[in-house]
């Protein structure tokens, strides 16, 4: 008797757990090609003058982007914006960036994505433009390199 009364309790408790738990987000790429940048190349500058050994060898760009993200599959969701950057040879590329306030500013580096944006997708296009500052190890950097940026955005089915 009492086993029956520890697996009932054990089935009810599973069966709570099942309901109180969230259900998997799916993950989708965003649709970005309505974004526009100010030059399609950065120039990188090395923030010292003169590098020495124990110097900073830090170079950096600065580019403005015009952001216009197709979010309509999503009208009237909730839903976590993310901002990525795909992998770079080489040197760690850390890209950060500024808003005007319709995306959270921050910060990623090559490889990674974080969180610009939750809430409920009011609107079926997101724009936005941003300051995008480009840094990474002088001394690694040994060519020019294109730059994958990439949106994706995860709602509960």
């Amino acid at each position: 008797m009492r086993a029956r009364r520890l697996s009932r309790a054990l089935a009810i408790a599973l069966i709570a757990l099942a309901i109180a738990a969230p259900a998997a987000a799916a993950t989708y790429r965003v649709d970005d090609t309505g974004t526009y940048l100010s030059q399609p190349t950065t120039p990188m500058r090395w923030r010292q003058l003169v590098p020495g050994r124990a110097g900073d060898h830090t170079v950096e760009g600065r580019v403005n982007v015009a952001l216009r993200l197709n979010l309509s599959p999503w009208l009237n969701r909730p839903a976590r914006l993310y901002m990525g950057l795909a992998p770079t040879e080489g040197e760690q590329m850390v890209a950060t960036w500024r808003t005007q306030g319709r995306l959270l500013p921050g910060t990623v580096r090559g490889g990674g994505r974080t969180l610009v944006f939750e809430g409920v997708v009011r609107e079926p296009f997101l724009q936005e433009s941003i300051v995008l500052e480009l840094m990474a190890d002088g001394r690694a950097v040994e060519r020019a390199q294109s730059l994958q940026f990439f949106f994706e955005i995860e709602v509960t089915p």
